[in-house]
Parts: C-alpha cells; structure tokens; sequence
C-alpha cells in the first residue's frame, strides 16, 4: 500500500489516489458489479475480485490477454485478445461458464451490454461480434470496414456505440 502524489489536485475535490492492491502483471479492465470490483491482468489471464479495500477474494483463469470486461447483471463477459474468445464468468462463484469462439472473433478487446445482448469488438477482425446475454447464443457479427479497428463500445441501453480506432469513427448499432 502507498499513496501516488497528484501533480495537479482538482480544487475543491478532496481525492488522493492510494495503491490498494499490488502484483498485477499487467491490469488492463476494470468493473464493478455493484459489490466488488474485477479486474482482468492481461499478462497473468486471470480475471480478480477486489472488496472495497482492495483486497483479492478471488482469482479467476480465463483465456490469453483478458482485456475490457463487461458485467451484464449475473455474468461478466471478458474479451480474451491473445485467444480470440470471450470467457463468461458467473459473479456470484467466479465459475468460468463458457469460452466462447467463432462469431467473428479476432482481438477481441472490449465488451458492452444493452440489457439483452453483449456486443464485442473484433479489433483485427474489423467487426463487431454479437452475443445472448441470457444463454450465450451468438446472433452474428458486423463488418465496422476494412482497416477501422473497433476498440471502445458501450451502449446507452438502446443503441451500442462503437469507437473506430483507425478510421477515427463513432458508429452506433
């Protein structure tokens, strides 16, 4: 544990940044399921829950270069970038329930949830990969176009909105 010095606090905001939990390889996502927070260490695979302290309860071993995971109200689905997959952890056991393949995946890097489906962004695959958040049945994918590289997604509830990395893009679904 440690405190990080802020070069520029913010006035008025009363916020210091305080190392909670160290020997990550490489942390790279991060959610929080409304009890604790998960973070994906793309260089170990594995996917931890943190309590409020930061303290690890539990680690989890899903595929090759976990990165942006999504939590859909039971499940977490992360994008696994090395492996071309999505692993489906249940939040409440850490139970991994599915890797999931095929669909269009190929760097995959990020997930978002509309209330029904999980959209999954296909970096070097140019395209956006879709999912059924209740029983995991891929619905197809989208071509973004040659060359764009879908990154960042997320969904307003109705709409998923993708961020086109190359093609310096937004598009909405």
């Amino acid at each position: 544990m440690g405190t990080i010095s802020i070069v520029a606090p913010v006035p008025g905001l009363p916020w210091t940044a305080t190392t909670v939990t160290m020997g990550f390889s490489s942390p790279f996502g991060a959610l929080f399921d409304g009890s604790n927070v998960w973070v994906t260490d793309f260089g170990a695979a594995t996917l931890l829950k943190l309590n409020g302290n930061g303290e690890v309860l539990q680690t989890v071993t899903v595929a090759a270069e976990p990165a942006h995971p999504i939590f859909d109200g039971a499940n977490i689905w992360v994008p696994n970038a090395a492996a071309n997959s999505v692993s489906v952890v249940r939040a409440s056991s850490g139970a991994v329930l599915a890797t999931l393949t095929g669909n269009g995946l190929n760097l995959p890097l990020t997930a978002a949830f509309d209330g029904e489906r999980i959209l999954v962004t296909s970096y070097d695959g140019d395209a956006v990969s879709f999912w059924k958040a209740a029983d995991l049945t891929p619905l197809g994918f989208i071509s973004t176009g040659a060359g764009t590289h879908p990154r960042g997604a997320c969904s307003d509830g109705v709409n998923f909105w993708v961020s086109l990395a190359t093609a310096n893009k937004l598009v909405r679904f």
